[in-house]
């Protein structure tokens, strides 16, 4: 073959083959310019011919590619050109094929190639003929395209939603992920297919007309829509469907659907908890009130009479401390239980919080039926709870308000039979009581007495008056620091009126650990003021007796304050020990060790207990008023008050009368051998000022 590199000879041979050396010419001009690449190999691959397209992949002219190989342009071990020349070469047969060309300056491109094997007359094969396409623009932007449906894909299959295509017919033309799976099905399996291939009728039935209704534009809302599963469960999915026209493909449908089966029955479960009470199982405060209006407009209309009842157990909290509140809890829900299985018509029933149940009473027409039910509700209440070894006995109290034609409110009603139930309570127990104008006004006037108490909680409305106690030489012994409420527009308030409201409030453990801090700074400042060291007695309370936390309190004050020894004294009740009697002696155990002089307040009046008295590390008996009172008068009285200081000081214990109001009770309680004296013979509760008076005086 001779080289076209002369194209002055290609006319010669085209002459004696009867060709036009003009056409030739404009031939090989017309190939020369050919944006793509043109060439001719020999059998070793050194090229013969290379148009400028060729020459200019290389970065050179044609005239110093001629006689060439590839290797000096090209990385030839990173290159497709060996495989396919070798290809075109050995089989002698045209090969169509994508070639990657990797540049000597590291760039690499990409070309559709088609290599013709060339023969000479005997018929082998003597060189090649190419012809490549730069298809690199094309190929990367194809390969961004596929990495963009895959990543769009892999994005799709992940999304925690289903996503699907469909067709007008209904056939599924895509799923990602989550449809897949909730049908248990590939995706080459669930394309073409339907819903009523895959789900009931009724089902699909009802997720056809939704379809239909989107693909007529009537539709696009969001849904809530019912599948059935692979699993034969129903699945709730909130579904937004919209027709869709891809180009060159007819409308179709795309659908977004998130399952909310979880959600809904989420949704039922706090609706449950919101109505309904969790230890029990009965409705709740708010569904009952809800459920009594609702029986109060039907009373109205029929003219009857509602009861309402509200039953509280007496003495429940002594079961949670003694038992735990384990059993407590079981309590409650037999309690519930028998309420539901006796033999009174109920019109609703609710536990209202803690031990507190309310129901309706709606067949009771009069007074005596309300009653004759009630006790028989409670009869069936007190048979005897085997929840331990021995059978544990209950009482309730109650309260009962009534419906009239004025029509109250179910708040207002549950507030009145609440009010008669407490008034059961303080008035001695195991009873019910039906709400009255007077109770209301009582009920009142608590609930003024307890606002008012929960706002001088913090403030300078409280103080301590000091009431001395004296030694049979008329020295002080020591003083009873007696709490006093200043109430805004009443006065001084004595203990009594609502230290037990502020016990049953929460409110007694702070205002005790209020007293005893005021206490010790007295103590501190009468030894500052250089009167000595004065002993200060303060009461405890039962919610103090059995914290824990009380002596560790008590000794950081009595540290801060550089309170001597027997000098911080504190007075307890014997039935202040009933609720936990192992725990508030080990606290008084603690307290005594540490420096705190302890006494029984009131005895004889409680439930006295020998083996208590003998284990309790007390250092005083208090001898109640109601011993004292008569004592003169009264040789047993007389009596009995020597006996008990005489036990008291076999015990090493010593001995305060209190209510001590006239001399011959004094010379009395003397010639008993009392060891100290206290009331009204000596001195009234005083002001810290006037004590303070009253200390210089005798000092």
């Amino acid at each position: 073959m001779k080289k076209p590199q002369a194209p002055q000879e290609e006319p010669a041979a085209a002459e004696a083959d009867g060709v036009d050396p003009v056409q030739l010419q404009n031939l090989w001009t017309l190939v020369d310019n050919l944006d793509i690449l043109f060439y001719v190999k020999d059998k070793k691959g050194r090229y013969l011919f290379v148009n400028k397209a060729l020459a200019a992949v290389f970065g050179t002219d044609p005239a110093r590619v001629i006689g060439k190989t590839d290797a000096r342009f090209v990385d030839v071990a990173a290159s497709g050109i060996a495989a396919t020349d070798y290809q075109a070469l050995s089989s002698g047969e045209k090969v169509d094929a994508e070639e990657v060309v990797c540049l000597r300056d590291g760039s690499c491109r990409t070309f559709r190639t088609v290599k013709i094997p060339l023969f000479d007359p005997a018929g082998r094969v003597r060189g090649l003929c190419g012809i490549s396409t730069d298809i690199t623009d094309q190929r990367r932007a194809v390969d961004e395209l596929i990495e963009r449906n895959e990543l769009l894909n892999t994005i799709l299959q992940n999304v925690d939603a289903a996503i699907y295509l469909k067709d007008q017919q209904g056939r599924y033309i895509y799923a990602n992920g989550p449809v897949l799976a909730l049908y248990a099905r590939a995706l080459p399996d669930l394309i073409g297919r339907t819903d009523r291939e895959l789900m009931p009728p009724e089902i699909a039935a009802r997720v056809a007309e939704y379809d239909a209704e989107v693909l007529a534009g009537a539709g696009d809302e969001v849904r809530e829509e019912t599948i059935i599963g692979a699993d034969g469960c129903k699945h709730h999915f909130r579904s937004r469907k919209v027709a869709l026209q891809l180009p060159g493909h007819p409308v179709c449908l795309i659908g977004f659907s998130t399952e909310i089966t979880e959600l809904r029955g989420l949704r039922k479960r706090l609706e449950h908890e919101r109505i309904t009470d969790s230890l029990t199982g009965l409705a709740n405060r708010g569904m009952f009130e809800s459920s009594l209006e609702e029986q109060l407009v039907m009373a109205a209309l029929h003219g009857t009479r509602l009861a309402v009842v509200i039953i509280d157990f007496d003495g429940f909290k002594y079961i949670n401390n003694n038992y735990g509140q384990g059993i407590g809890d079981q309590l409650i829900q037999v309690v519930g239980q028998r309420l539901q299985q006796c033999n009174v018509a109920l019109g609703s029933l609710a536990r209202l919080s803690g031990d507190e149940f309310a129901f309706t009473l709606p067949r009771a027409a009069t007074i005596e039926e309300v009653a004759r039910q009630l006790e028989q509700i409670r009869a069936f209440l007190a048979q005897p709870y085997t929840l331990l070894r021995e059978p544990l006995h209950l009482t309730f109290s109650a309260g009962i308000s009534l419906s009239n034609a004025s029509q109250y409110s179910a708040s207002e009603l549950l507030g009145r039979a609440e009010a008669a139930m407490y008034s059961a309570k303080d008035n001695g127990r195991d009873q019910y009581r039906f709400y009255s104008p007077e109770l209301g006004t009582t009920v009142a006037r608590r609930v003024e007495l307890e606002r008012d108490l929960r706002a001088a909680m913090g403030s300078s409305e409280f103080a301590l008056h000091y009431q001395p106690k004296m030694r049979r030489d008329g020295s002080i012994a020591g003083f009873e620091a007696l709490i006093r409420w200043n109430r805004p527009g009443v006065g001084l308030v004595a203990p009594d009126n609502f230290i037990p409201l502020a016990e049953q409030l929460g409110l007694l453990l702070h205002l005790g650990r209020w007293v005893i801090e005021q206490a010790c700074r007295q103590i501190a400042a009468w030894r500052d003021a250089g009167l000595g060291t004065i002993p200060v007695a303060v009461n405890l309370s039962t919610s103090q007796l059995t914290s824990a936390a009380l002596p560790d309190y008590v000794f950081d004050l009595m540290r801060e304050h550089r309170i001597d020894p027997g000098c911080l004294e504190m007075e307890l009740t014997e039935s202040m020990m009933m609720s936990d009697p192992d725990l508030a002696i080990a606290i008084l155990h603690r307290l005594r060790s540490g420096g705190v002089a302890l006494s029984i307040d009131d005895f004889g009046t409680g439930f006295s207990s020998m083996s208590y008295l003998r284990q309790l590390p007390v250092n005083y008996l208090k001898l109640d008023r109601s011993f004292v009172r008569n004592v003169a008068v009264d040789e047993k009285d007389a009596d009995l008050c020597a006996g008990i200081m005489a036990l008291a000081h076999k015990l090493d214990m010593h001995v305060v009368a209190e209510g001590v109001e006239t001399l011959e009770q004094h010379e009395t309680l003397a010639a008993c051998d009392c060891d100290l004296f206290q009331g009204f013979l000596f001195s009234q509760p005083m002001s810290a000022q006037v004590a303070t008076e009253f200390l210089r005086s005798r000092h």
